[in-house]
């Protein structure tokens, strides 16, 4: 919100209010959709000025850091582009009269529209790589020793996974979760993976159903994994670097996923496994948890790295960020020859088998956490709202890690959405567009 100041002192003020402070793209960046980033310009003064034109540029960078050196001599440490720019006149006084060109005392307002394309960029804001956004206006002067006017504004833009138009008219949106369901000779595994779109910072679960085949089947470690690869690239340069940071998921909690009768008649005989166990089950690679009680199933609830560690995955080519998920479950089982021995005593001759699923996941800014990730689908809210995890649904905000930039981007959001109602009701041109049609004259 821009600072008046009496117009006694001389001082002037230009200032950038936008509608919204972000832009959402939907989808990706071959879908054919556009996005307007609207607002308007304001200059307050305190005496006249003659000016001959104002003007305000949209404009996209990208900087990039290059350890190694870029060029021939290698003395170059980082490189820093335009990747793309629009520009709009907001008011050209060179065609008018010497009269028209001088803006007089008060307060003036120019309201702008950009129309920008799905192919953008979305912001990135890696270590060694940066992808930025911002307006800037200028207010051209003319006489001899003054000058111009310049104001600017950062612009956050942000990319969410795009639903169809069929799945909304069903009331329904697909489901985003992954299944894997596989059969072998010791055991049949089914992972559910209920996100394959989440924030980094919140909650991540996964569903675990291993069905022993055989008697004495013991599951001895299950690995989740998270890796980062990220891609830069300079075409110019010819420079092209790749690495790769693996996270290994830490456990939060768990709950079962058996049914009532199941779990009074399996608690009746056999302990129940508790949350330590289970993180022993994660960490160690022997740790020899019986099956012959019964199925494994059990709701992992794990938690993702904050964005001080994890990037969200994104789509520019130049500064490529994407995302896998790697599971393995590693079970014991004795040989043929030694599968009528004592149940309670590990065989002396095991094999063991290896369960390995490998899937990309999408993993959204950590602004988006409480905008889209953590409410449930239509179809997780029928089907597994007896399994929500208590700490999701009594402390909404402790779910994900709240981060400075989360912090500060709710803030701006609310912000600028109440001074913008004050502004659109003040400037009329914002207010000429008919209303919908009510929902009886559709009928």
């Amino acid at each position: 919100m821009p600072i008046f100041v009496p117009f006694l002192t001389g001082a002037k003020e230009l200032s950038i209010d936008l509608a919204e402070p972000v832009v959402i793209l939907r989808g990706t960046a071959a879908d054919d959709t556009k996005h307007v980033l609207q607002g308007e310009v304001s200059l307050v003064l305190t005496r006249p000025i003659s000016v001959s034109e104002v003007n305000i540029k949209f404009v996209g960078k990208s900087y990039s850091l290059w350890p190694e050196g870029l060029g021939h001599k290698s003395n170059k440490l980082y490189h820093k582009k335009t990747i793309h720019t629009q520009s709009i006149i907001l008011e050209n006084f060179n065609e008018h009269t010497k009269k028209e060109g001088v803006l007089s005392a008060g307060i003036h307002r120019w309201p702008f529209q950009f129309i920008l394309s799905n192919a953008l960029a979305e912001t990135i804001e890696d270590e060694m790589a940066k992808v930025f956004y911002y307006l800037t206006t200028t207010v051209h002067r003319t006489g001899k020793g003054t000058t111009k006017l310049q104001a600017r504004q950062d612009v956050l833009i942000l990319r969410l996974p795009n639903w169809s138009d069929t799945a909304l008219t069903a009331n329904s949106l697909p489901s985003s979760s992954i299944i894997s369901d596989r059969r072998l000779e010791v055991c049949d595994a089914i992972i559910c993976i209920e996100k394959s779109y989440v924030s980094s910072g919140t909650q991540f679960p996964i569903a675990f159903t291993i069905s022993p085949n055989m008697k004495n089947t013991f599951i001895e470690s299950i690995s989740v994994l998270l890796t980062e690869k990220r891609k830069y690239k300079l075409p110019e340069f010819n420079a092209r670097r790749i690495e790769q940071h693996d996270f290994k998921l830490s456990l939060t909690s768990f709950t079962s996923l058996l049914a009532d009768s199941e779990l009074t008649t399996t608690q009746a005989f056999y302990a129940q496994p508790t949350l330590r166990d289970m993180r022993r089950l994660l960490n160690v690679k022997n740790a020899h948890m019986p099956l012959d009680q019964g199925a494994f199933r059990h709701r992992l609830l794990f938690t993702l790295p904050n964005c001080v560690q994890l990037n969200h995955t994104s789509t520019y080519s130049e500064i490529s960020i994407k995302h896998t998920l790697r599971i393995q479950i590693e079970l014991s089982s004795p040989t043929a020859s030694h599968r009528n021995l004592d149940p309670h005593k590990p065989p002396q001759d095991t094999v063991y088998t290896k369960v390995h699923l490998e899937t990309p996941i999408t993993i959204l800014d950590c602004r988006l956490k409480e905008d889209y990730n953590t409410l449930p689908t239509y179809e997780e809210t029928l089907l597994v709202s007896s399994l929500i995890d208590d700490d999701i649904a009594e402390s909404k905000p402790s779910g994900f890690f709240m981060c400075p930039c989360y912090l500060e981007y709710r803030k701006k959001t609310k912000c600028s959405r109440r001074d913008w109602i004050k502004i659109r009701d003040q400037f009329s041109v914002f207010n000429d567009s008919t209303p919908p049609p009510s929902y009886e004259s559709l009928q």
